[in-house]
């Protein structure tokens, strides 16, 4: 066993039940402080890590981003913007936006700040790397809630794929009704395996949005289903929320409205784990050596969003998005023959990847909140 196996196996033999919950084995196994996933030293993103994500592709994503970003500022005749990025990784995706506003809009990047959100050390090294060449003001945050407790602004906060990474809940629909699922430790087989909690775990407000959202899905679920549900949404939303004075929330990840999300066609719920590029769908093996992800409820994002004074501006997919915002201009005529040196190809592959409805353009969604 790793050390952070150890680690979670005592925290269960010392709990009350012989137990936890199952966001929480989720939060130690991407977050412990020492052992979790991203607080590793190691390549996650890439070639030499786990996953792609668009922003890995071609920086020709971060370019139409970047466009969207200097138009929602030119619609609400923002002066002096902060881009934010929530969960940037590496930092290649601000270093490309960053380019690309130095290159096509100087007197915007004269005026403007830089905010990360990022709460992995390794990570913050990274993007101070990545970001070492801008001359632009830069700040980081280990959390968004730490960030609007320090600051009050207006610009932008972009995010792609980050709310996917938040430990979720993971509820079965029983013939007694829903019951959350634990985690517990089989000493004999020297193996983690799920019970069923005989209450609902947590704070008693991420009870109520639990027992609020049980409430609104339909009847004839059946019985047998599993679900994902992110009860820290609500929170989070306002933290974002109280940071932005001004501005708007662009929201990247996969997932789906609630209706879409939580449907019989999904009966085992959406929970994946990523290690060197092969996918499964068993959290307890690799254990702080694997990403584990779950689809974003993006109607919670909207309804949560709203009570907060976020309106919904679009929801869409990327490749709808990405079309929206100029990507097709992008592309480049050449007489280029060579696949393997041509820039231009590279590029022009990189946008048609992008937009590809079976691919990456159809899978993610694109949620806009604007505040102001």
């Amino acid at each position: 066993m790793n050390p952070l196996e150890l680690s979670i196996q005592a925290e269960i033999n010392q709990s009350e039940n012989h137990s936890i919950s199952f966001v929480r084995f989720m939060e130690l196994a991407l977050y412990h402080p020492r052992h979790g996933y991203y607080r590793q030293t190691r390549p996650k993103v890439g070639k030499d890590g786990d996953f792609y994500t668009s922003a890995t592709v071609h920086p020709v994503f971060a370019e139409t981003l970047a466009d969207a970003v200097l138009t929602i500022w030119r619609e609400q005749g923002i002066e002096e913007p902060v881009l934010v990025e929530a969960g940037g990784g590496t930092g290649h995706l601000m270093k490309h936006m960053l380019t690309h506003i130095q290159n096509t809009a100087p007197d915007v990047y004269g005026r403007m700040k830089v905010m990360m959100i990022e709460i992995s050390g390794y990570h913050q090294e990274l993007q101070r790397q990545a970001l070492a060449e801008f001359r632009c003001p830069q700040v980081w945050y280990p959390t968004i809630e730490a960030a609007a407790e320090a600051e009050s602004i207006e610009g932008v906060i972009v995010s792609n794929e980050w709310f996917d990474a938040f430990p979720v809940r993971m509820l079965d629909k029983t013939v007694e009704g829903w019951r959350e699922v634990g985690v517990t430790w089989l000493e004999q087989e020297e193996r983690f395996a799920e019970v069923h909690l005989d209450t609902f775990s947590g704070a008693r407000e991420e009870v109520d949005v639990l027992e609020k959202l049980l409430v609104e899905l339909p009847a004839s679920l059946p019985v047998g289903m599993r679900i994902e549900v992110n009860t820290a949404v609500a929170g989070t939303m306002k933290a974002i929320s109280d940071l932005l004075h001004r501005g708007s929330v662009i929201t990247i990840d996969y997932g789906d409205r609630q209706e879409d999300l939580y449907h019989p066609s999904r009966r085992r719920g959406t929970l994946m784990c990523y290690h060197r590029h092969q996918a499964s769908d068993n959290p307890y093996q690799l254990v702080g050596e694997q990403d584990i992800t779950a689809h974003v409820n993006f109607s919670e994002l909207i309804r949560r969003g709203e009570e907060v004074g976020l309106n919904d501006v679009s929801f869409q997919r990327q490749d709808q998005f990405l079309m929206q915002h100029g990507i097709l201009h992008k592309a480049q005529s050449h007489n280029d023959r060579d696949p393997f040196t041509s820039q231009a190809m590279k590029r022009n592959r990189a946008i048609q990847q992008l937009l590809m409805p079976s691919g990456l353009g159809g899978m993610f969604r694109v949620l806009v909140q604007r505040k102001g």
